[in-house]
């Protein structure tokens, strides 16, 4: 009966184990494990090297960790099924900071070998960045609003016909393992965990159109379509990740009228899944930024230009820390996505709002 979970163990973390491994394939080519190099020096064959040497130990200690997974959970029973993919989980990301840091400062040590292109540091922007399109309209989320408002609707006009003792949770053998008395808050509290999903989301679609502009020391016109094309793909997955999961909350809702184990199962199965494969993906087909994967590129076309330097605003490569930017989002400097600006007081703030919307969503689906 641990079907379900060795699947969900193969299919979630192995794509997100692939996702870690290349990591430092996906970041822009001006940057190298959290410090900024310049295209020619990115190429050089240590700094592939190095690369390669990562993605290799990556794959083998996560590799590990899912194997290990996959034989304690062969008779693990519901308890303890939880407790392991936690563990895991948790090991999965202590080894992957444990190991972005270990080849960050080898990085830095490395950098003062390489060779260094006599060329004037120069940026180039396009002063129209911002009167583009840059992501899709939040107003998409109505859609989102509509599903979970006719849930709602749905779930008071049935409330009579529930019983006085709702089932919360069930294990893989469809026995309810937990259960609260019947009221119009505890009918609709799911509605509540999803209005904190899409405000969750609407917040991470406005940091995506809000971030802060890149420089390049390219062509801005090219650099731009790619960065705007960027900016709209991943706004497209945040509107249907939260399509998503409504949609998989509001099964959830109606199971407790309408009980139907196997179809919520499965649901409860298949949107995680999905959204994990969408969201490798989407990074193991591009760069940051929307530039193209690539590991060799010919010397003719690489660019000496040093690249503008930050990354004293950068901590430990990947925490950014600018008093000086008022921006309050900005791109990741390794991997893909956005960040913070742990400097700026407003983004303490949204923090602890997305922290906040995590825990009470928590609390009111137990």
């Amino acid at each position: 009966m641990q079907l379900f979970s060795i699947l969900s163990v193969v299919l979630i973390f192995a794509p997100l184990a692939l996702l870690f491994s290349f990591t430092p394939y996906i970041t822009r080519e001006t940057i190298s494990f959290g410090v900024t190099v310049s295209e020619y020096n990115y190429y050089t064959p240590i700094l592939r090297k190095l690369r390669k040497t990562f993605a290799a130990v990556s794959l083998i200690g996560n590799g590990m960790v899912i194997l290990v997974c996959l034989y304690l959970l062969r008779s693990a029973n519901e308890e303890s099924t939880a407790i392991i993919i936690g563990i895991c989980t948790m090991m999965f990301i202590v080894y992957w900071v444990a190991l972005h840091l270990i080849f960050h400062f080898k990085m830095k040590k490395l950098k003062g070998t390489l060779p260094t292109a006599e060329a004037p540091q120069r940026v180039k922007i396009d002063t129209t960045f911002r009167q583009n399109k840059l992501t899709y309209s939040n107003y998409w989320f109505l859609i989102h609003m509509a599903v979970i408002a006719a849930v709602a609707i749905i779930s008071i006009l049935n409330y009579d016909a529930l019983p006085n003792v709702i089932p919360m949770k069930y294990d893989l053998q469809g026995n309810v393992t937990s259960s609260v008395p019947k009221t119009y808050l505890s009918v609709l509290a799911i509605n509540l965990v999803q209005l904190g999903i899409i405000a969750l989301m609407m917040l991470v679609n406005w940091s995506i159109k809000t971030s802060k502009q890149q420089l390049t020391t390219t062509d801005p016109a090219q650099f731009v379509a790619k960065h705007i094309q960027f900016r709209r793909k991943w706004s497209l997955f945040t509107i249907i990740t939260g399509l998503l999961l409504t949609i998989l909350f509001a099964f959830i809702q109606i199971n407790m009228f309408v009980s139907n184990l196997v179809l919520l199962t499965a649901i409860s199965f298949i949107v995680p899944v999905v959204i994990v494969l969408g969201a490798v993906l989407l990074s193991l087909t591009g760069r940051q930024g929307g530039g193209e994967i690539r590991n060799h590129q010919e010397g003719s076309e690489r660019s000496k230009e040093q690249p503008v330097n930050d990354d004293k605003h950068w901590k430990l490569g990947f925490i950014y820390f600018n008093a000086s930017d008022p921006s309050f989002t900005v791109e990741k400097r390794y991997g893909i996505g956005w960040t913070i600006n742990f400097a700026r007081p407003l983004s303490w703030v949204l923090l602890l709002l997305i922290i906040a919307i995590v825990v009470i969503s928590r609390v009111l689906s137990q």
